[in-house]
């Protein structure tokens, strides 16, 4: 239990005990419930917060005499419910609901849904249109569906309809709407064009995917892989991208019986796949997993969809507490998924074992750059500059043609393990690479700094680095008011260090240096309060904080001795 949840749950406890147990009341203000209720549903509500629904449903469902009575109870236990993907359940309750929240937007949005699943579409579309909500995204998504209906109705009109579609804000969602409804109403000539754009794009790699899958599944399955093969030189990350490929290398063509472009329902799984995507782009985590649930309803086939739940538990819930089934699934996929799954296990969470990953690799695997480049990053990550060059080092004898991180990150593991020739050769290599990536070009010029080398063409890459990053970064700005006081220029300095000072509140080397120059410029007070405020940091290293803690006491002079 976190420490939000002993809070809450405590203050509730004081709230009660001062209070004589006066709970939640009726719309006839009759008192109905108990501090069990108030316990149950305030836990279930910061499960729900920390997007563990389905802890969440087990809660909230003890309180069920807060159905109709309590509105934010009834709007996160149905929409926990929609996650869980109790639909039946939800349904249920919408239903019951249905006069009290007849406005309410969550409740009118998956009422458009249950009609649009059990295929009474007209419903689905009056009740779509009616569902209010001023977001562009939404909005966006309500234009979309309304146009799936329409084209499941319309039969006669279904290419005008195509043609016709247009999103107000993304060329994007407008070419995949048309690519996927192309295939499923069966015109091929319009199915051609927008195919022909989806591929001749640097983006769609999902859409290449789909493109490939069908033409497999008419037979052309040398066309099928070649199309894989050009979609991986474009984006070789996406592991869609990578199993497929390897299954048509392998001759095993049972993936593609994720998606049926002639289904309706999977094509509207894959729009609000789409949208999932789009709002988990912008952070928006719940509504997020809620259309990834509906996606998954309309089309239970495609596992590997599952895939955004699991990066959203990653990032967002800090138990990491995985359903076996739930990963087993995921897994079972094929060995990209395998893989996929267990790196970012070992990334993010203690259940994982760094053994039990490389016994996964084969020599003869297609894509074992990409794995050996995760290991060396695991690696780097953790601060084992060895064992990650070790890697990176397998990486560059499979493959000599890297892009500038790969030396950016080689050029980083070096410094940290004092090797400075090897660390500058590979620095110099990723600026060569891509000359505007200010983080490599501050890297260098400030390892330069910290050695006293090289200062006044140090200076001058990081002026560069600072306008390339726009004035926005403290920490290149730091670099650069720390070049000008070993340059002795304090005035200067000062100006450059203040503002990184004020735009880097939580970096303790920016105090440490901002604290140093108004030292040189005969400001002891003001010196001593910005050092003060750097033992504050909970970042703060120990070696540093000793240093500065010596400053305090004896000023600048001491430390310049040692």
């Amino acid at each position: 239990m976190t420490l939000k949840r002993y809070f809450i749950i405590g203050i509730t406890f004081i709230l009660l005990s001062t209070t004589h147990s006066i709970s939640f009341t009726g719309n006839n203000n009759k008192k109905i419930y108990s501090s069990k209720y108030i316990t149950n549903y305030l836990y279930g509500s910061i499960l729900y917060d920390e997007f563990q629904h389905n802890l969440a449903v087990n809660n909230l469902g003890k309180n069920y005499k807060l159905q109709g009575q309590h509105y934010d109870y009834d709007v996160k236990y149905v929409t926990s419910l929609v996650i869980e993907g109790k639909f039946a359940e939800a349904e249920q309750y919408v239903s019951s609901l249905d006069e009290i929240y007849s406005d309410v937007f969550i409740f009118n949005f998956l009422k458009s849904i249950f009609y649009l699943k059990n295929e009474e579409y007209e419903k689905a579309l009056k009740q779509i249109r009616k569902t209010n909500n001023q977001d562009r995204l939404f909005i966006e998504l309500k234009n979309t569906l309304v146009f799936w209906i329409e084209l499941e109705q319309k039969k006669k009109t279904k290419n005008t309809l195509v043609k016709k579609f247009k999103s107000n804000n993304s060329s994007g969602i407008t070419l995949i709407n048309n690519f996927l409804a192309s295939k499923y109403i069966g015109d091929v000539e319009l199915y051609k064009s927008y195919n022909l754009r989806i591929l001749a794009s640097d983006d769609y790699t999902r859409y290449k995917v789909l493109s490939a899958w069908n033409l497999s599944n008419e037979g052309e399955r040398d066309q099928a892989l070649k199309i894989l093969e050009l979609a991986l030189v474009k984006n070789s990350q996406n592991v869609l991208l990578k199993q497929s490929f390897k299954n048509f290398k392998r001759e095993n063509y049972n993936i593609t019986s994720f998606f049926n472009s002639k289904k309706i329902n999977h094509n509207l799984s894959e729009i609000f796949y789409l949208f999932s995507n789009l709002y988990q782009q912008r952070n928006d985590i719940l509504f997020s997993n809620l259309l990834l649930s509906i996606s998954l309803e309309f089309n239970k086939s495609f596992l590997s969809n599952n895939l955004i739940k699991f990066e959203n538990k990653l990032n967002y819930n800090s138990q990491h507490n995985f359903n076996y089934l739930f990963l087993s699934k995921l897994r079972g996929i094929g060995d990209e998924y395998l893989w996929h799954v267990d790196y970012n296990l070992l990334r993010y969470t203690k259940n994982q074992q760094i053994n039990n990953l490389v016994s996964l690799i084969n020599v003869n695997d297609i894509f074992i750059e990409k794995k050996y480049m995760d290991l060396g990053n695991y690696y780097r990550v953790k601060k084992d500059y060895k064992s990650a060059l070790v890697y990176y080092d397998k990486v560059e004898e499979i493959n000599s043609d890297q892009d500038w991180s790969f030396y950016y990150f080689k050029g980083i593991c070096y410094e940290r393990l004092k090797k400075w020739k090897d660390s500058e050769k590979n620095l110099q290599k990723s600026i060569l690479l891509s000359p505007k990536k200010y983080s490599v070009i501050n890297y260098l010029a400030y390892s330069w700094l910290e050695r006293r080398e090289n200062i006044d063409e140090a200076t001058k890459m990081l002026e560069k680095a600072v306008e390339l990053s726009k004035w926005e970064l403290g920490y290149i700005i730091d670099s650069l008011g720390w070049a000008y006081f070993l340059k002795k220029d304090y005035d200067k300095a000062e100006k450059i260090l203040k503002i990184a000072y004020e735009k880097t509140p939580y970096e303790s080397e920016v105090y440490d240096h901002y604290g140093d120059v108004l030292w040189k410029q005969k400001k002891y007070l003001q010196a001593r309060y910005v050092w003060k405020n750097a033992l504050n940091l909970e970042n703060i290293e120990l070696e540093r904080k000793k240093r500065i803690q010596e400053k305090i006491l004896n000023g600048l002079k001491f430390s310049e001795k040692n």
